[in-house]
């Protein structure tokens, strides 16, 4: 990889944020970390991420409402969701309004890297076509 991405992990488990930020870090990503959907608001005001990684059940603000928000600010933001609840509504309402995809707690580190990779390349491909 010529180049880390610049992610954003949101999740109110700072064991989840510690993991992200490990896995990806070694593998020279630059990773930003939000404890709630208001702090990665803010985040995504200040900079712009390669992807972003949200988690669905946070207190405060959930993780539609902060995807909703994030759009309003980065339209093009690729957004991961991630929950270790059974919400498949949310999910299914998260995914019609653009997310490009969902993991499940407990994570796979192997599905982590997959995606990341697999949302890179969308990018790049997206990249190529302007």
């Amino acid at each position: 990889m010529a180049q880390g991405a610049n992610i954003l992990v949101v999740d109110d488990e700072q064991v989840i944020l510690d993991l992200f930020s490990r896995v990806l870090g070694t593998r020279g990503h630059k990773i930003t970390t939000a404890k709630d959907g208001y702090q990665a608001i803010e985040e995504v005001k200040k900079g712009k991420f390669d992807i972003i990684f949200l988690d669905i059940v946070m207190p405060g603000i959930n993780g539609l409402e902060t995807y909703k928000k994030i759009k309003e600010v980065d339209p093009n933001a690729h957004t991961i969701m991630m929950t270790g609840y059974s919400v498949a509504e949310l999910v299914e309402q998260a995914l019609l309004e653009g997310v490009q995809d969902c993991l499940h707690k407990p994570f796979d580190i192997m599905e982590i890297m997959k995606t990341v990779e697999k949302v890179l390349e969308i990018k790049k491909l997206e990249g190529d076509k302007k």
